[in-house]
């Protein structure tokens, strides 16, 4: 199964839910429904266009590559000092959302609309 990681960019001065880092195995398109529906905010919106999207959206196949960077205490130190998965989670900053914790409502939503600050071509 897929994860689809929201990072939250601190966009516009300031975090936009209690949890910067938010991961829901579910793939990048599914994930969006999910996030919109559950916080009732679309995570591409973009509410300072000086600062850009509010979140930055990735995906993979496993969770743990996927959290690799954010679990790197050193980050740029050799060697890496790496938190556990088990660490990770339980960081306050950290919500983790499985398939199996998903409701039917959110699977069956929609396109979340439009938000914030929209450029057309």
């Amino acid at each position: 199964m897929t994860w689809t990681h929201f990072w939250d960019m601190s966009s516009g001065g300031g975090r936009k839910l209690a949890h910067n880092h938010i991961y829901i195995e579910a793939a990048e398109e599914a994930a969006i429904r999910v996030f919109y529906t559950r916080f009732n905010r679309n995570p591409e919106r973009v509410t300072c266009t000086c600062c850009g999207s509010d979140y930055s959206i990735s995906s993979d196949d496993s969770l743990v590559d996927l959290t690799e960077y954010h679990r790197n205490r050193a980050r740029y130190n050799k060697p890496k000092d790496m938190m556990t998965m088990e660490e990770y989670e339980g960081d306050s900053d950290v919500l983790v959302i499985r398939a199996s914790e998903i409701t039917e409502e959110e699977h069956l939503a929609g396109e979340p609309p439009e938000e914030g600050f929209v450029w057309k071509g």
